[in-house]
């Protein structure tokens, strides 16, 4: 007696391979599968915290006699929106003795920024944008405070000029002190999230997206990202742009000013 088993056995064979491969596809067409749970965490944090990061280029012109002798030079760098109406923070080093400043924002916008105020001595700098009808995103502020070492950061900027840029790491270390350009920052945050020329001012966020330092700073000897980034905790830039945004040095450095005539003008009627 011969068992007849090709004809009844073709079609379910080919049945569950037909199945097989359906979930297949539908598995890796699926992002809940395509991911793991710490790449969606990363997209969602960039795709959240981007827009709230700016692109800065300025251009600076070193006088003799009134006049450039050759064409200003261009620079590049990075911003953190504030505050929606258009007050932006960025590092002081990235602006200083600029002419021209202007941002760039994620939608394709380009907007001339003054400078409202600055404080050297943290190298942060205020400036402002006129955003018309369509506010900036605004970045969420979180605190530097509770930061520990080995939690994850992420660094958004405008490294080399190239926009948008996300890269990865933790907090190698909490309070260092570093010297730039003849100043010493003090309690710094540092981090092996590659930052390069460019990401100045832009933003280092924990897992939550929320802001917990600006970038200020590399250590390398190449020029470029060796792994040793720093950044101004977000509790300083809290506690210092409240009183730039309402720009009380101008004031104060007049005041300052008069009360030095004054002293001067007296010593020199005693004489």
């Amino acid at each position: 007696m011969t068992t007849n088993t090709g004809t009844f056995g073709g079609p379910i064979l080919s049945a569950v391979v037909s199945v097989a491969f359906l979930l297949f596809a539908g598995l890796a067409l699926c992002p809940a599968f395509a991911f793991t749970e710490e790449e969606l965490n990363t997209i969602g944090i960039y795709e959240r915290v981007a827009p709230a990061v700016v692109n800065i280029t300025t251009m600076t012109c070193e006088p003799e006699f009134f006049f450039c002798p050759v064409p200003p030079t261009t620079g590049s760098g990075s911003g953190i929106v504030l505050k929606a109406e258009g007050l932006i923070v960025t590092s002081f080093h990235l602006v200083d003795n600029a002419e021209s400043v202007q941002v760039g924002l994620s939608d394709g916008r380009r907007l001339v920024a003054r400078v409202v105020a600055s404080s050297p001595a943290d190298d942060l700098t205020l400036i402002r944008v006129d955003p018309g009808d369509r506010p900036l995103q605004e970045i969420v502020l979180g605190n530097s405070e509770s930061l520990k070492v080995g939690q994850k950061v992420l660094a958004i900027g405008n490294p080399f000029g190239l926009g948008q840029t996300l890269t990865v790491g933790v907090v190698s270390m909490l309070g260092r002190s570093i010297r730039r350009d003849g100043r010493i920052f003090r309690d710094v945050i540092q981090t092996d999230a590659s930052i390069n020329p460019g990401n100045s001012g832009g933003a280092l966020v924990d897992s939550s997206g929320e802001l917990i330092g600006m970038n200020t700073a590399i250590l390398s000897t190449t020029g470029s990202s060796i792994g040793i980034g720093f950044a101004v905790p977000v509790n300083r830039i809290k506690a210092v742009t409240p009183g730039l945004a309402a720009n009380y040095g101008r004031p104060l450095g007049w005041l300052l000013a008069f009360v030095i005539v004054l002293w001067t003008v007296r010593k020199i009627v005693r004489l």
